[in-house]
């Protein structure tokens, strides 16, 4: 049997994640957390930039930072953005929060998440998969 390139499927981008809600979102450490006299969180991070854009912008006193300030459901969820706490924790979280349901929490936090990656305010760390624990044969 003679190996056919160029014919092969191309192979599924890994790790595959089963349950995206088993992620666990956490703030990069070059983004800071700020919080106002409310106590809502105001997300910022410096952009890196170089050559004629760095000096007009210093000369302009200009702030390359990109920020986010967030509602208190997006306070909420950043509180938790952890390295500790799954999306499904936070979802938790927030649907015991909110008079909406699960289905509409749940959407809003997977938009919420791809909004913030986006703006690289936050990154996934994915859980190593743990298999099925086995009981040993004859045991109960």
């Amino acid at each position: 049997s003679s190996m056919k390139f160029g014919r092969q499927k191309p192979s599924p981008p890994t790790p595959v994640i089963q349950d995206p809600f088993a992620v666990i979102p956490e703030r990069p450490s070059d983004v800071e957390l700020r919080r106002d006299s409310r106590g809502a969180i105001h997300l910022r991070r410096c952009q890196k930039v170089s050559g004629i854009t760095e000096k007009i912008g210093r000369w302009l006193n200009y702030d390359f930072a990109r920020k986010i300030a967030l509602d208190e459901f997006g306070t909420l969820y950043m509180e938790l953005a952890d390295g500790a706490h799954t999306l499904r924790e936070i979802a938790d979280a927030l649907a015991a929060k909110s008079s909406r349901d699960r289905k509409e929490v749940n959407d809003g936090v997977i938009l919420f998440t791809k909004k913030l990656m986006l703006m690289n305010m936050l990154v996934l760390k994915v859980p190593a998969a743990v298999p099925p624990k086995r009981t040993p044969a004859g045991k109960a």
